[in-house]
């Protein structure tokens, strides 16, 4: 599943590709995709890309001189955003991407944008839990304020992280993966960020002490921002909308390890479900 920062990369590419660039036509081959929005290709046609905000991982697409209108771009599990320039050559961003899905549009295609250049912007999603909704300027608001602050802001309180996390008495790995709490941390590098941290993933959070606080809070933006200056974790072929693999799961110390010895003391990575979610650690580091 893509997690911020693949999400964050995608961002930065789509940014050189899209500003300036005008729809002129829209295709919706799956109405869920939209929000069943019958006027959704009307609503588009002519209106020129401007900035592409991200908070957590939703994408947020402007267009200049629009001040009401705006799409709202999840990738969700499956998703992928892939751009296709004038003569035809292909980069794109998202889940795996693999042969069969090279030409386009393919089985997996739910969104396609034709642009005036001649380049075109396909939105693909297998299992369709994905979207590319439009928004008013009010539903966007209300779609930030489902966010809590993200651990890569340089401006991110640890002093209001260690708040947050001392008033519950749930694991510390399902509380930092509450996006209403903390926005963008996602299954990866949570499972990092406590090992850097030396805390068990387990852990109810009221008993992490305000030592280890202020080293999982600087941990949980560190990995991510490592992550993005790498171009994110490759998994399953992820590429980024620059042609270019992630390379960040070279640095992974736990995550997808088990049974491999622990980078700091030679003991055996563990996985375990937790809350559902595939948790890895090590027994001996983190306590």
């Amino acid at each position: 599943m893509p997690e911020l920062p693949e999400v964050e990369t995608v961002k930065r590419q789509l940014d050189k590709k899209l500003i300036g660039k005008t729809i002129e036509s829209v295709e919706v081959l799956s109405e869920k995709q939209v929000g069943s929005d019958e006027f959704y290709e009307t609503r588009l046609i002519g209106k020129t890309f401007d900035l592409i905000e991200r908070i957590g991982k939703l994408l947020i697409f402007s267009f200049f001189g629009e001040a009401d209108l705006f799409i709202l771009g999840h990738l969700k599990m499956t998703g992928q955003i892939i751009y296709e320039d004038s003569i035809g050559t292909t980069s794109g961003g998202g889940h795996t991407l693999t042969e069969n899905d090279a030409e386009l549009p393919n089985r997996h295609t739910r969104i396609i944008f034709n642009l005036d250049d001649g380049t075109t912007l396909y939105f693909n999603d297998l299992r369709k839990f994905g979207y590319m909704k439009l928004a008013t300027k009010s539903e966007v608001a209300k779609a930030k304020s489902n966010y809590g602050p993200e651990p890569i802001d340089p401006n991110f309180d640890c002093e209001h992280f260690y708040q947050v996390i001392h008033k519950s008495a749930m694991p510390i790995k399902p509380l930092l993966l509450d996006q209403k709490r903390f926005a963008g941390l996602g299954n990866i590098y949570v499972d990092e960020a406590l090992f850097r941290a030396g805390v068990l993933p387990s852990r109810p959070a009221n008993k992490v002490t305000k030592v280890e606080s202020l080293k999982l809070c600087q941990a949980t933006g560190q990995v991510m921002r490592e992550s993005i200056e790498l171009g994110g974790t490759t998994f399953m072929n992820f590429t980024d909308t620059g042609g270019e693999s992630g390379n960040f799961k070279d640095k992974l110390q736990v995550f997808g390890k088990q049974g491999t010895p622990c980078p700091r003391c030679s003991g055996e990575i563990t996985k375990i479900k937790l809350r559902g979610r595939g948790t890895h650690f090590c027994p001996n580091c983190q306590k």
